[in-house]
Formats: structure tokens, sequence, C-alpha cells
């Protein structure tokens, strides 16, 4: 996985969105499909934060957490989308 994708994806599920939003921003800057950004970064990571949440890892809080972190890179990356099919 490229390193600023893995950043994103620790980042969605640290529920930090300013991360989330930093790495989008460099991962567009980069070139990177848009496609690999959402699925392999951050709904990677929010499957990830489900499976946390079935072993009793992580509770509510922490979930809510990831989707507000995931929806502020989502907030950047919708622009780019609208120009794919993805």
């Amino acid at each position: 996985m490229e390193p600023v994708l893995q950043a994103i994806y620790d980042a969605v599920i640290e529920g930090d969105a300013d991360a989330v939003g930093e790495g989008v921003g460099k991962a567009i800057d980069a070139g990177l499909n848009p496609g690999s950004i959402l699925n392999d970064g951050m709904v990677a990571a929010m499957s990830e934060v489900g499976k946390l949440f079935e072993e009793g890892e992580f509770f509510v809080p922490e979930m809510l957490m990831a989707a507000m972190a995931m929806k502020s890179g989502l907030e950047i990356l919708r622009p780019v989308l609208t120009g794919t099919d993805v």
C-alpha cells in the first residue's frame, strides 16, 4: 500500500479528521487514483473499524470518530470523484 494511503487508513482508524483531510489532499496532489484513495484508504479502514467493533475492541464513540474522520476526507475527495466513474 502506498505510504499516503496507509496514512489515510491509520488516520481513519484513529478518528483523526485533520490527518485524513491532509492525507487525502496529498494523495490527490500525488495523482493517485480517486477510487484507490476511497477504497484502499478510507473504506478499508472503516471495514477494520467494523471488525474491531465486532471484536469488542472499539465501541460506538470510536466508530463515530472514524466515520467523522472519513467524512472529512470525503468532503475533499468528492469533487474529484464526480469527474470519474467511481
